[in-house]
């Protein structure tokens, strides 16, 4: 009797060409996919799926490693075009930089899901969440995980960045690059490796070898022609020598028919430390004055925004911008009020402060954050604050995620992020910290115009109520019972008219 070692060898003699192995596995991709957290796609409809190209990356005597990119074909359901969640307490908060919060047919998307083969018989037991099904096929049944959640599949994934060697296949080629070329990866057999819990938009995988410094290794789900944000704004921070920023150590592109991005990105973890959105709940909830560090936050946003403007430029804000800018707002703003009435009520004065906006000076526009909020920044004990995850809002296009904004609308992400700390402890605790907010919004601020320029006042205002527009229709959606926290915000910048401040 062949024993269990035996059972679970993959002799890949036996089987169909994987090319056809991975086109029986679309259908199953289909029904697997939308129950994933980084599915941006949910409410479209079922998808149909298909195999754009693919490149195997091992193949081992008990199981082979494939980089799959998946054409998704999706009906004529509806989905938020623009826009994320603001600010959660139970979850990373989020906060989208998008142009509007407009209704759009949808599209074909791309996926990158990477899956492992094995024999199910004598296969070690997935991971939870791991598989995505079994096929029956010629030779006998093959057991489809992803990935992302099994040992040899995430060290099949981190070996193409430690040889450099890349892969191709049909319809698909893979390349990796590192930061510092002559210097390999802390990177080898003996790494332990693990998914890191709780993220939505793409997975990433944390890395540890005996003797070396963690790191963590993102993997891209959407893909879209064009670098992307998160790789290219992090690396160029790195080659600055940004301390504010996970040091990149390598990247990987991929190519599939006319479209080229980066399918993963590794950089330094930074393990055991506590992210502000939780150092600020847990203050916000005992009062205990937070002014010292959020002025320091600010200075650091500053100082990431002018090694940005360093490395990759400006361009001045002329009036063909800011007309730009401001009639995205006011078309969200419109679209908003039309479905939230508690921000009808607003919209006159709001749309007078956004015209009295396009009247006043501007920064210049360059590469930002893009959808900076508490939950994207750490406290390291060594480094101060560090941010994290420049990927832009997600949902938006890649081309425009990759045009310049203003610096304004992080500024403005992390003052609504400030308030949300003082509504959530609010709405969960029944503690005011209202005192509290305002001055670690007012010590942020300063923070930040001590190094980058007071902002004229009314369009920093109108880059806040963009973003508390944005979130009304948010909560009025998803969390009705949050709805006063962006209402409040209206309320405040709409009273304050279109000359006053933005950090009360």
């Amino acid at each position: 009797m062949a024993d269990a070692r035996s059972t679970a060898l993959l002799d890949m003699t036996l089987l169909p060409p994987l090319e056809e192995v991975l086109d029986l596995a679309a259908a199953q991709l289909a029904a697997w996919m939308p129950n994933q957290r980084w599915y941006a796609h949910k409410g479209a409809g079922a998808p149909q799926v298909e195999v754009a190209g693919w490149a195997p990356l091992r193949i081992a005597p008990d199981h082979a490693t494939v980089l799959l990119v998946a054409a998704v074909h999706l009906g004529d359901g509806d989905r938020l075009a623009a826009g994320g969640a603001p600010d959660a307490p139970s979850a990373a908060p989020g906060g989208g930089a998008g142009t509007g919060p407009t209704r759009s047919r949808e599209m074909d998307a791309l996926y990158q899901v990477p899956l492992v083969l094995r024999r199910p018989e004598g296969a070690p037991a997935p991971e939870e969440g791991a598989e995505i099904g079994v096929l029956a096929v010629s030779g006998g049944p093959l057991r489809v995980d992803d990935a992302t959640r099994d040992a040899d599949g995430r060290a099949a994934l981190v070996a193409t960045l430690v040889s450099g060697d890349g892969a191709a296949g049909p319809g698909l080629s893979l390349a990796s690059h590192r930061t510092h070329p002559g210097s390999p990866l802390p990177l080898g057999r003996a790494m332990r490796s693990r998914v890191l819990a709780g993220e939505q938009s793409n997975t990433s995988l944390i890395i540890e070898t005996e003797g070396a410094s963690p790191l963590i290794v993102k993997l891209f789900r959407v893909l879209q022609d064009g670098e992307n944000p998160d790789a290219a704004l992090q690396g160029a921070l790195t080659a600055q020598g940004s301390a504010h920023v996970p040091a990149v150590v390598g990247a990987a592109t991929v190519r599939t028919g006319a479209m080229r991005t980066h399918a993963l990105v590794a950089q330094e973890f930074l393990p055991q430390v506590e992210d502000a959105w939780r150092v600020a709940l847990r203050l916000a909830r005992t009062g205990e004055d937070f002014t010292a560090p959020a002025r320091a936050l600010g200075t650091t946003l500053a100082e990431v925004h002018r090694d940005l403007a360093a490395a990759l430029g400006t361009v001045a804000a002329d009036e063909g911008a800011v007309r730009t800018v401001i009639a995205q707002m006011h078309r969200r703003l419109a679209q908003v009020a039309a479905e939230v009435e508690q921000v009808a009520a607003h919209r006159e004065r709001l749309a007078a402060l956004l015209d009295t906006a396009a009247g006043q000076t501007w920064p210049a526009m360059q590469r930002i954050h893009g959808d900076l909020h508490l939950g994207q920044v750490l406290a390291s004990p060594e480094r101060g604050w560090v941010l994290l995850d420049f990927e832009g809002e997600p949902l938006r296009p890649l081309a425009e995620r990759a045009l310049p904004d203003s610096p304004l609308r992080d500024v403005a992400g992390m003052l609504r992020s400030l308030d949300y700390a003082a509504g959530a402890v609010a709405l969960e605790h029944g503690v005011d910290a209202g005192s509290w907010a305002a001055d670690a919004r007012a010590a942020f601020l300063e923070g930040w115009a001590a190094e980058a320029g007071t902002p004229a006042p009314a369009v920093l205002s109108a880059f806040e109520a963009d973003k508390a527009v944005y979130e009304a229709l948010y909560e009025s959606r998803q969390r009705p019972d949050w709805l006063p926290i962006p209402l409040g915000a209206l309320e405040r910048i709409s009273a304050r008219g279109a000359g006053a401040g933005s950090a009360g």
